[in-house]
């Protein structure tokens, strides 16, 4: 539990300091640029904290199951696959002609970087927590495929969701019957869910305010994640440049 409390207590920390360490360029729009900035973070915040409160709820946990087994279960496959879907979406419209916000180097780099921080978290927090999955198996909390769903379905709401609110929509949708699906062939608990969707979405998010978009120089504020080892403790830190 005290593992899961630092997890919820980092991410709400982590809102709070982006949001207070932003400068704006004069007092009257201060407010505005103030909530500009910590708005994207909303969103994982809420789902990782509520995933956090949920997994320690075992009879909402139970419940949710039990409705799941009995009504939608599933056993099919298409989980392993949809979990993609939003990147190769990306990649097929562009084929099309539709192009996203970058090119396709810096797109490239922020979809890779996006998915290799989502795993580092993902993959040390299941290790980390060691829960039991309902359906007996191990490494449960948070669900994988849905942090990488959310991942590029994030990703893709980052490069496309200007051009028209419904790739957005379509991407989220895909996510989330991703997270659904999981639920239906008792691979995890609701709480897994609920706090893999906001790992991905805080993943992807955290790399695109620290890309440095070299192939076209573009000035961006930059958030350095590093490495760090305290003894016998190792992690990630942030470091904030503005």
């Amino acid at each position: 539990m005290r593992k899961l409390f630092l997890l919820n207590s980092f991410v709400i920390f982590f809102c709070c300091s982006v949001n207070g360490n932003i400068a704006a360029p004069d007092t009257i729009t201060e407010p505005v640029a103030k909530k500009a900035v910590l708005k994207p973070y909303i969103a994982p915040a809420v789902l990782i904290s509520s995933g956090t409160i949920i997994h320690f709820m075992d009879g909402t946990k139970s419940a949710v199951r039990d409705f799941m087994q009995d009504n939608l279960q599933y056993n099919g496959q298409i989980d392993d696959y949809a979990q993609y879907a939003p990147l190769v979406t990306v990649y097929a419209l562009n084929l099309f002609g539709i192009n996203g916000k970058n090119n396709f180097g810096n797109r490239t780099a922020l979809a890779a970087k996006s998915m290799l921080l989502n795993g580092l978290i993902t993959d040390r927090l299941k290790n980390w927590t060691d829960t039991e999955r309902p359906n007996g198996e191990k490494n449960s909390f948070p669900s994988g495929h849905t942090s990488k769903a959310f991942t590029v379905a994030h990703f893709m709401h980052r490069e496309l969701g200007d051009i028209s609110y419904w790739y957005s929509i379509g991407a989220y949708s895909c996510a989330t019957a991703v997270g659904v699906m999981r639920l239906a062939k008792n691979a995890h608990w609701m709480s897994d869910v609920l706090a893999g969707a906001g790992i991905g979405i805080l993943s992807t998010e955290l790399v695109y305010l620290t890309h440095q978009y070299k192939w076209d120089n573009k000035h961006i504020r930059k958030l350095d994640i590093l490495p760090f080892q305290f003894g016998k403790n190792k992690g990630i830190s942030f470091v904030y440049t503005f």
